[in-house]
């Protein structure tokens, strides 16, 4: 019966594309009954692409979406049996770089040059896609910049005589004069791994530290870093209790309802503060860059690029794959998706239009400008691991903030000379 609804089905679509179109070649009837399963984070912006992935010539699109931590094991699970259940699957910077150097990836060179002239594929600045780049191959189709600034109520702020804060010095005050028996002055994302790794990666930029040096031995644990650990511990006093487990959609609600005043947060979470469905606060969130430790010091908080990628074991036709890539990533897709998610082709970033349509873009393009992707090294995540318990060991009270990042950075240290990183 399966087989008979599914010829029966067939039939009429090649009548309809005969009739309206004249005979297709072979080639693309093939196409046509290819069927792509996607892999890729839950947000609106991917939930956007995905579904443009399955408006491209000769394809239908299955998706699965799930929170960034369970697909990540997903991912894993998958490429590292080899497995063909994932023809695409998403990724940003962080992740790339660990799954490239595992051999498990298509690498993109020569669609790119081939596609280049049909799909403006130069778009992409090299900037852009240095970060998808592995021993000289690049591994993925950029979709999306997201980029973390200060989100605040422009209200409140204003009612208390408070400017939006340049300096941890003056976010900490604010927060303290913000918060009140009915409001917390702040939210913070410390859920591991990744949501406490964004937070400290801008408290450790922007008191003028640094992870790693130049030969990758740790540096995070420098007096910087420590200040880092401190400066978070006493902010967690006009935060939420259980920030600890927050994320990055926990971070939002408390923004969107009204229970917190500030607090750092992705650019693609700009729109759901003024969605009149799901916030209490439209029209009242306002967004700066984040503060830093003063003048000279770029507050490096966190910047990420949300790409897809093929995966080395598909069994479907890489050049048809690659194709339903860039045929999502066009510059009218793009466009379409600006409202969710800063696009990665150049040329829309500069278009006016756009510019002056998302209210949030002049804040987001000038938090670029300060911003910074996290390590470029395959082994981040699993460090990462180790690195948040230990600060949350310390912001919890169980261990000195200089505690716990030198046993963070001694655990980091051994891990990458068992892997060949020090000579």
């Amino acid at each position: 019966m399966k087989n008979a609804r599914f010829l029966r089905g067939l039939v009429r679509s090649v009548t309809l594309t005969v009739a309206g179109l004249g005979i297709l070649g072979v080639a693309s009837l093939a196409d046509a009954q290819t069927t792509l399963k996607v892999l890729s984070e839950r947000f609106p912006a991917l939930e956007y692409y995905v579904k443009a992935m399955g408006q491209a010539p000769g394809v239908k699109v299955e998706g699965t979406l799930l929170p960034s931590n369970k697909l990540r094991e997903i991912s894993i699970l998958n490429l590292s049996t080899g497995s063909s259940a994932y023809d695409i699957l998403w990724g940003n910077d962080l992740d790339i770089q660990a799954l490239a150097s595992k051999g498990w990836l298509e690498p993109l060179d020569p669609y790119l040059a081939k596609y280049n002239a049909q799909y403006h594929l130069d778009d992409f600045p090299a900037s852009v896609l240095k970060p998808f780049t592995y021993e000289g191959k690049v591994y993925a189709l950029p979709f999306g910049t997201n980029v973390m600034f200060l989100f605040y109520r422009k209200d409140l702020l204003e009612a208390k005589g408070i400017k939006p804060p340049q300096t941890f010095d003056e976010y900490l005050q604010a927060a303290k004069a913000l918060t009140t028996k009915d409001m917390f002055g702040t939210t913070m994302c410390l859920k591991r791994v990744s949501s406490t790794l964004n937070d400290f990666q801008w408290y450790l930029n922007g008191h003028g530290g640094h992870w790693f040096d130049a030969k990758w031995k740790p540096a995070f644990n420098s007096p910087e870093g420590v200040q880092a650990v401190e400066a978070l511990k006493e902010m967690m006093k006009y935060a939420p209790p259980g920030v600890h487990a927050y994320g990055n959609d926990e971070c939002t609600v408390a923004l969107t309802q009204g229970v917190v005043a500030m607090g750092l947060q992705w650019q693609s979470r700009a729109a759901a503060m003024d969605n009149p469905k799901t916030s209490k606060v439209v029209g009242k969130i306002e967004w700066a860059s984040p503060p830093s430790r003063g003048k000279g010091v770029p507050a490096g908080q966190r910047l990420a690029i949300d790409a897809y990628v093929i995966s080395k074991f598909s069994k479907a036709d890489k050049d048809l794959v690659f194709r339903t890539l860039a045929y999502a990533s066009r510059r009218e897709s793009m466009r379409g998706a600006a409202k969710l998610a800063l696009p990665t082709r150049a040329p829309l970033l500069k278009d006016p239009e756009l510019v002056k349509q998302y209210r949030d873009w002049p804040a987001a393009l000038a938090a670029l400008q300060v911003a910074q992707p996290l390590p470029p090294l395959p082994e981040f995540l699993e460090l990462g691991e180790g690195i948040t318990t230990k600060i949350q060991q310390a912001l919890a009270g169980q261990l000195t903030p200089k505690q716990a990042l030198d046993q963070a950075a001694k655990d980091a240290e051994d891990l990458l000379r068992s892997r060949g990183y020090y000579k």
